[in-house]
């Protein structure tokens, strides 16, 4: 009788321990399942424009090493560390005229202009007056003096054998290239020559014959000041390529980078490196210039034609497609999984990124963005023309 109620006390109590854990089991996993259920609530109750459900596709972000291709455009120019300038050394009116239009091909030695300038008729008198008096020191100087006003030792020649006045002083071509009559302003002192010329004081020409300021006033008949440049010629042996570089790229390239050319009307690409890229925007310009020194020894390369050009970046960078940033002007989105619902939903919210670079479909992200983060392929399918996107604070 003992044996039985020590058994059915012994039942008892295992089954109270037994139905105890069973209730705490039950009442944990139903907890567990309550939580989740309120979270997924209170996210699908958020507004519309701070999360977005959708089974789009979705991309896995990573650091890796990225190949950009930055393009461009630009034009073949003169290198203007060729250039060599002819200024007159004595105010005078141009009599003639050889070259009739700027970029027309001379030679070295090939006649300019013929120039009447009555400051040098006087010192070709004042030299003749001293050869004839015996003063050979101070007719020396004098001819030194003619040297320095433009004359060339053949020229002083003649004018000792003939014993007469050249009216005319020849200016002609230092170099082989191409001629271009300057268009850098005289200076702003009226001309006002020491002598007479055929009896008529040139002081009174018109002041608006006396200055040559362009290139289109120079002419026959026109007046040139002293120390003005006449006219500048360049070999084109060497020429600048001026490329146009966009503002979201110029941070990239770097001087002695290399870059593909390919000028207008050539078959063959050019590979070069970038020379200069200029520190400074020109006026109104809003984009930066690189430049590079091409040679032209056959002149195939065409002052002013074009060119376009390609540079190859490899950067180690975060980049994304073009379709998973949705540009609204001030800013750019993204939108950023953040959870998944239990029918396999995703849970996106926006934010708000800071791009880079752009090429071949894709962009790079500077600021934003982690890279173990999951973003939405699409962003344009993402928003709803009412909602306003605002990123949660």
């Amino acid at each position: 009788m003992i044996k039985k109620f020590l058994h059915s006390v012994w039942f008892l109590i295992l089954a109270t321990a037994c139905g105890k854990q069973s209730a705490e089991d039950h009442t944990n996993h139903t907890g567990h399942d309550s939580t989740k259920v309120n979270q997924a609530i209170v996210q699908i109750s958020r507004p519309s424009n701070q999360v977005v459900l959708s089974s789009q596709k979705t991309i896995l972000l990573s650091r890796n090493l990225s190949k950009q291709t930055v393009t461009g455009s630009g034009y073949i120019a003169f290198d203007e560390r060729r250039n060599n300038k002819v200024a007159v050394r004595t105010s005078a009116r141009i009599e003639k005229l050889y070259v009739k239009y700027n970029y027309q091909y001379v030679k070295k030695g090939e006649r300019i202009a013929e120039l009447y300038s009555p400051e040098l008729n006087t010192f070709q008198e004042e030299y003749l007056f001293l050869l004839q008096s015996g003063e050979d020191s101070l007719a020396a100087k004098a001819k030194q003096k003619l040297k320095l006003l433009g004359l060339s030792e053949s020229q002083i020649q003649r004018i000792e054998k003939s014993s007469t006045v050249t009216n005319t002083i020849v200016i002609t071509s230092p170099m082989d290239g191409f001629i271009r009559f300057s268009s850098e302003p005289a200076s702003q002192a009226e001309m006002k020559p020491s002598s007479k010329m055929g009896g008529m004081n040139t002081a009174s020409a018109s002041n608006a014959e006396s200055q040559i300021t362009s290139s289109d006033q120079i002419r026959e008949g026109a007046y040139i000041t002293k120390g003005q440049t006449l006219f500048v010629v360049n070999d084109a042996r060497h020429v600048w390529v001026i490329l146009s570089v966009g503002i979201d790229s110029q941070t990239e390239l770097q001087k002695g980078s290399p870059i593909t050319l390919y000028p207008e009307g050539q078959l063959d690409s050019i590979n070069a490196r970038i020379d200069l890229l200029e520190p400074i925007y020109q006026d109104k310009q809003r984009f930066a210039q690189a430049r590079i020194y091409l040679d032209n020894k056959g002149h195939k390369l065409k002052i002013n034609s074009l060119v376009r050009s390609k540079v190859l970046i490899k950067t180690e960078a975060l980049t994304i497609p073009l379709s998973s940033v949705y540009d609204l002007g001030s800013r750019k989105i993204v939108w950023v999984k953040t959870d998944t619902t239990t029918t396999g939903i995703g849970l996106f919210e926006p934010r708000t990124v800071m791009t880079g670079m752009s090429s071949n479909n894709l962009i790079e992200i500077i600021n934003g963005l982690q890279g173990d983060e999951e973003i939405a392929l699409d962003a344009g399918y993402m928003l709803d023309s009412e909602s306003i996107l605002r990123e949660k604070r």
